[in-house]
């Protein structure tokens, strides 16, 4: 089952993302997705809480937007939580 991967890969860099914001938490990942992708769309959010759990993305919603590129499949953006300023 390589959504396992696939879902892998999105948090990694979901969690690159986030570092980079200095998030504290993130709460949306939006991602587009084409026809012909190969992508299980439902195995991928199977996998996400079990894989995000304990990182700043846990309990993050997928979101996954139908793509005109039909072997499209990319993260497109996430909406993160930024951290109290002093």
């Amino acid at each position: 089952m390589h959504e396992a991967g696939v879902t892998e890969r999105i948090l990694e860099v979901v969690l690159e993302h986030a570092k980079q914001a200095h998030a504290s938490r993130v709460t949306d990942v939006y991602l587009d997705v084409g026809e012909e992708s190969g992508i299980d769309t439902d195995s991928v959010e199977l996998h996400w809480p079990l894989l995000s759990e304990g990182s700043v993305a846990e309990g993050a919603v997928l979101h996954f937007n139908p793509s005109e590129a039909p072997f499209t499949f990319r993260l497109t953006s996430i909406e993160v939580d930024e951290p109290p300023s002093n």
